[in-house]
């Protein structure tokens, strides 16, 4: 898609054996490896239609202007084929996570987080250094068996939720509803705000923040939207 213009009129949305497909004058849009681009939930593929249909008239698009459909595509050509390559990538994450690393105490969005993840009898270690934490024995087991239990549509999110703010616990606990995008979003841009506190403004450490919000609050719409599935 990069370097890439609008060539097609009209975008619409169709349903074919229980998929909804986003078309471009009525071809189906075809992912990097050929996959026909389709997700099971309806309001997912019209606000997918909707990204390609606010692309102006010959204009220029790239990845970044269809955030919805690069997750999609991730979740239908890389997720779904083998979703445990995608459980042991995230999960090497979060054996050294960056929410156990608190240098300034435990915040209270960490708390909200810490709270939930006791609910699976998960309890990570926390430092307030920089050397590697130890996790207690068992740590890694059921961290595996939370993962386990996410879809493919919930791994595509976490795994931008997880690069996006540098942890998985946290991203889990959004996935989990235990955490708002609001309060991921104010963890995960702690560290630029306390810089520009300490030095000021700094017009690419707010693009780093800015980027960063944007491919939260992305992943949460993607993540809200494909789980409305008809039954």
């Amino acid at each position: 898609m990069s370097g890439h213009k609008r060539f097609w009129k009209a975008v619409s949305v169709v349903s074919e054996d229980g998929l909804f497909e986003p078309r471009l004058d009525g071809r189906p849009i075809r992912l990097p490896q050929g996959r026909v681009l389709a997700v099971r939930s309806p309001a997912l593929a019209e606000a997918i239609a909707g990204e390609w249909g606010q692309i102006a008239e010959g204009a220029s698009f790239t990845p970044e202007s269809l955030p919805l459909t690069r997750m999609a595509g991730t979740m239908i050509e890389r997720i779904a084929p083998d979703p445990q390559a995608t459980r042991d990538m995230l999960l090497g994450l979060g054996v050294d996570d960056g929410l156990c690393y608190c240098e300034d105490g435990i915040g209270p969005v960490a708390k909200q987080v810490f709270a939930w993840l006791s609910g699976y009898g998960i309890h990570p270690s926390v430092t307030d250094g920089l050397m590697p934490v130890v996790q207690p024995e068992g740590y890694t087991e059921a961290l595996a068996q939370l993962l386990a239990a996410r879809d493919d549509l919930d791994l595509a999110v976490l795994g931008v939720l997880a690069q996006a703010t540098g942890s998985l616990l946290l991203s889990l606990a959004v996935v989990g509803g235990a955490v708002s995008l609001v309060d991921a979003v104010l963890w995960a841009n702690n560290d630029e705000k306390s810089q520009l506190v300490t030095w000021g403004q700094d017009d690419e450490l707010v693009r780093t923040m800015e980027n960063r919000e944007k491919d939260i609050l992305d992943a949460g719409m993607f993540l809200t939207l494909g789980r409305r599935v008809s039954i």
